[in-house]
């Protein structure tokens, strides 16, 4: 136990003290916030600087054999890419933290004046903003000559069409199996066995435990605060497309010769599902799945109409899937479509090594130094056991469980074993027609046929 006095000083003595140095921690506080500097211009010159650092590595990666070739192109590299080639050093924003690698880029645009345009867009944390920069040649009059008269030449491009033939082998499964490449696989009841039952009687229950500290001197310290990112899963979407068959009339006249088709559906593999992930060595990498889509096949032949009323021919039209990708309430985005992660900062308190008293937790957690005391702890009753600075006990509570050996499946109170068969795919030949188009400015090109649509398209500038 200790006495009202020690070493010469009374309670009162260190009560004194005690106020004194509160006082003083005051006016430190209040001096330090009437002094302190605005930060805003600071922070503002950082991300300007970095938008500067990107758009000068920008210039010197797009040379000549990367530049858009047709107007309206555009060729963009991601802040990934740029560390990835090592065009630029990564950086973070002003709290430290890195920005985002995908949505931020440097894309070059191709325009109709034969210039080009730069943007340096930049995404760190909440802030957003891109720079435009143009590229290219500025004529100046000559010796202030400047009564020439310059236009863009108007050029006629051609549509031209050329029948085609594809020939791909179609892969099919017998009724209950699903086909993947080109197996047939169907899972199989192999056996079933009552699940074993387990009683659970007893339940720990755990609680801090009461601190008691004994007069001594207990020095406040600093609480540790970390933010770290905790990950969820994203929220994936895919509306399916629709096909549609539409009647749409025309005129016929006696005894003319028309193409009349008819379509048919077949199974046609394509990527989906696809995943990118960062491995060890920090370089991206994406796996897709397999999956499979129903697409229309024309066959046409040459008919003669007798009638003169109006005929119908029909026409198929199909709309592809669509996979949107979205992160949950109250996270936030890093990545965009396939690359989208869903993240949370999460706020962390814990004391630091010299502390051995702590009171609270969380945002409350207040972190102690005592010195010449003590500090015992005591559970809440009796039928608690004390365990450091935590009481336990056990209760009783009656609970049935049920569990299954290896390769079992709990369904209910049976365990099932499923095994997967595995055949070889039916597989056949399928050969479709259909048209290639392309444009043109020619008035000819051997082995193809103008369908009879044309457009206009931009030259060369012409001066006089």
């Amino acid at each position: 136990m200790y006495s009202n006095k020690r070493n010469g000083f009374s309670i009162l003595d260190i009560f004194v003290k005690i106020i004194f140095i509160a006082l003083f921690i005051f006016i430190l506080i209040w001096l330090f916030k009437k002094n302190v500097p605005n930060m805003t211009a600071f922070y503002s010159n950082v991300f300007r600087e970095n938008i500067k650092y990107m758009q000068e590595a920008g210039e010197s990666y797009f040379t000549d054999d990367k530049m858009p070739q047709n107007v309206g192109d555009t060729v963009k590299i991601t802040l990934s890419e740029m560390f990835e080639k090592k065009l630029i050093l990564p950086f973070v924003d002003e709290d430290g933290n890195s920005c985002n690698q995908y949505e931020s880029y440097v894309s070059i645009t191709k325009e109709v004046d034969e210039s080009y345009s730069l943007k340096t867009n930049l995404v760190c944390n909440k802030e957003q903003d891109y720079t435009i920069k143009v590229l290219g040649c500025h004529n100046y009059c000559k010796d202030n000559d400047c009564s020439k008269t310059c236009s863009i030449e108007k050029i006629t491009s051609y549509q031209y069409k050329k029948l085609a033939t594809s020939t791909k082998t179609v892969y099919s499964c017998p009724s209950g199996y699903k086909l993947n490449g080109k197996y047939c696989y169907k899972t199989v009841l192999s056996d079933t066995t009552s699940a074993k039952v387990t009683t659970v009687s007893t339940t720990k229950i755990e609680v801090p435990a009461n601190v008691h500290t004994v007069e001594g001197e207990k020095t406040l310290l600093n609480t540790i605060k970390t933010s770290v990112r905790e990950y969820v899963d994203r929220i994936e979407k895919t509306t399916p497309g629709q096909t549609t068959t539409t009647l749409v009339p025309y005129t016929c006249t006696k005894e003319e010769t028309t193409r009349q088709c008819t379509t048919s559906y077949t199974q046609s593999a394509y990527s989906c599902n696809c995943t990118t992930h960062v491995g060890p060595t920090g370089k991206p990498s994406t796996t897709c799945s397999t999956c499979y889509e129903t697409v229309p096949v024309e066959t046409c032949k040459d008919v003669t109409s007798t009638r003169q009323d109006t005929c119908y021919k029909s026409v198929t039209s199909t709309t592809p899937d669509v996979t949107t990708y979205s992160c949950p309430v109250d996270t936030i985005a890093e990545g965009s479509k396939e690359n989208l992660k869903c993240y949370k900062v999460v706020k962390k308190y814990s004391c630091p090594a010299e502390a051995n008293l702590k009171v609270g937790s969380g945002a409350n957690l207040k972190c102690y130094k005592v010195k010449e005391g003590s500090v015992t702890y005591t559970c809440p009753d009796s039928t608690y056991t004390l365990n450091g600075n935590k009481c336990y006990k056990y209760i009783n509570e009656e609970s049935t469980q049920y569990t299954c050996k290896d390769g079992y499946k709990l369904e209910g109170t049976l365990c099932k074993k499923y095994t997967t068969e595995k055949v070889k795919a039916n597989s056949k030949k399928v050969t479709t027609k259909y048209y290639k188009y392309q444009w043109s400015t020619k008035t000819s090109i051997s082995g193809w046929t103008k369908t009879g649509k044309t457009k206009t398209i931009d030259g060369k500038e012409i001066c006089k």
